[in-house]
């Protein structure tokens, strides 16, 4: 009992600061709320969360699954310590103050009504202005140019999108009372972000100075806070080794795919070839995914999700995302995948595999029927973003779309980058390249163009969950080769059963 009152005493603090979370998860009583960001407030919660750590470190006689309901539990503690104490982001991160005013899920996840969700969206919205207020007293003079930068650029292109996300929505034109005050509360923000951005360059970019690197040791604390992992020298050495198979097997298959071309030059092609319309491809490559999956002894999946143009790309050749309900969500609401208006055939191939069968949806829905309540809240980063990535390497080996392969040059470049973000980002926080370095290695390795190559760079400066997709994938391609059960089946399902936890926890999933 005691453990469950920790449980839900250190979720309210982490919700207090994060109520975006709380939404995610489904937790709506969260819904348009913005947190208190005053210096005062992140103090006290920040000795609220030590508190009940203590609490938590000095909890007896477990039961094993309690047992690791606590380790996830403290790994969450220890890096929002980290983040908010020893990195200090409130302090010099000026992009920290952006995450609140996300309003994606209120627009793109079906959970309530339309005019409900929205107008929730329009209170985040509105209290803009809060929020930025907060940043420009909390932001110390020590702030690393790179993040002044960043935080700049994210804060305009925020703007644009607040605008535009509100004009596409989907439940927009059903409610449009409700509609007409999301309008107007996103103009009112886009126009404190704007003024925060030129803040930001007028008054904190030309002073600008300190290091963005957390450190070796800062990085190893940070992984092992939010997935139990190492991060040794060879062990990035490792890292490195990896991406360079990944990108002789994306050369391997772009020779015999496209003779003659060059990667990037095939990799357009097949992001270019013409899809029908996206809920008949979807349909088509979701069929064709779960017979394969079936043939590797993968859990059956739920309902299909229902399928929903998207506003914008998410990047070149990408067709879309997910947008998957949360463990408290009702289970009668369905997943939502969004594609890209004129998304390619292989490039819906590819989203099928990553997001729906076998991948990101698997993990969420199998997440959502866990064991332990922090189980369910807090689930790993690490393995939802890794099992997405992984599910190409099923698919792979199942022959998923022997016919039209496309899609593996989607999916190996995607690999790829995430690769490069895990190797390069790594050794941007550690020391062993300069950030000049790690942009010109995103242009080598990943065949990033500057600019783009420049963005991944500040991403990775600025963001260590940029690393763990790459991180994930692998921990779970080491996990398999270690695996010596009679059947694959009992692999997957093992790994599925416990929920989305921690990649350091993976082996006690496997009998």
């Amino acid at each position: 009992m005691i453990l469950e009152q920790l449980t839900d005493r250190i979720s309210a603090a982490i919700w207090n600061l994060h109520p975006g979370w709380a939404v995610a998860v489904g937790r709506h009583e969260y819904d348009g709320q913005v947190p208190d960001l005053s210096a005062e407030a992140i103090e006290a919660g920040l000795e609220r969360l030590g508190r009940l750590r203590e609490q938590l470190v000095g909890l007896a006689g477990l039961a094993p699954d309690q047992g690791v309901d606590r380790e996830v539990l403290l790994g969450v503690v220890d890096r929002e310590h980290l983040d908010l104490e020893r990195v200090a982001r409130w302090r010099r991160d000026p992009s920290w103050y952006l995450e609140p005013l996300d309003i994606s899920v209120y627009l793109e996840r079906d959970y309530a009504p339309a005019g409900l969700r929205l107008e929730r969206a329009a209170s985040v919205l509105g209290e803009a202005g809060s929020l930025l207020s907060a940043a420009r007293a909390n932001l110390g003079a020590a702030i690393p140019r790179l993040w002044v930068e960043s935080a700049r650029e994210r804060a305009r292109d925020l703007a644009g999108r607040l605008v535009a996300q509100v004009e596409w929505a989907p439940a927009a034109g059903t409610v449009p009372g409700e509609a007409a005050w999301l309008r107007e509360a996103a103009a009112f923000a886009a126009a404190e972000l704007e003024a925060y951005a030129a803040w930001l360059e007028g008054e904190r970019l030309p002073g600008a100075a300190g290091d963005f690197s957390v450190g070796a040791e800062g990085l190893e604390e940070w992984l092992r806070a939010s997935e139990g992992v190492r991060c040794q020298e060879e062990r990035r050495g490792a890292w490195h080794a990896r991406l360079r198979e990944d990108q002789r097997a994306l050369a391997d298959d772009a020779a015999r795919l496209a003779p003659g071309l060059s990667i990037d030059q095939a990799c357009r092609r097949a992001a270019a070839a013409a899809a029908e319309s996206a809920p008949v491809a979807v349909r088509r490559a979701l069929q064709e995914a779960r017979r394969r999956a079936a043939r590797l002894g993968l859990p059956a999946p739920g309902a299909d999700p229902a399928v929903v143009a998207a506003l914008g790309g998410t990047g070149e050749g990408e067709a879309g995302w997910l947008q998957a309900p949360g463990p408290y969500d009702d289970p009668a609401t369905r997943a939502g995948l969004l594609i890209v208006p004129g998304a390619s055939a292989p490039a819906i191939d590819a989203l099928v595999v990553t997001e729906l069968m076998p991948g990101r949806l698997q993990a969420e829905r199998n997440a959502a029927e866990a064991i332990g309540e922090a189980r369910r809240r807090f689930p790993s980063g690490g393995f939802r973003d890794g099992w997405a990535l992984f599910a190409g390497d099923l698919m792979e080996e199942a022959g998923f779309r022997e016919d039209a392969p496309g899609w593996r040059l989607l999916w190996r470049r995607r690999v790829v980058l995430a690769g490069c973000r895990l190797a390069l980002g790594a050794d941007l926080h550690c020391g062993a390249v300069s950030f000049e370095q790690a942009g010109q290695g995103f242009t080598e390795e990943a065949g990033l163009s500057p600019a783009a190559a420049r963005v991944e760079a500040q991403r990775c400066a600025r963001d260590l969950n940029s690393l763990l997709g790459a991180l994930g994938r692998l921990e779970l391609i080491g996990a398999r080769l270690r695996w010596e059960g009679p059947s694959l089946a009992g692999f997957y399902s093992g790994l599925l059963s416990g929920a989305a936890l921690p990649l350091g926890m993976l082996d006690r999933l496997l009998p």
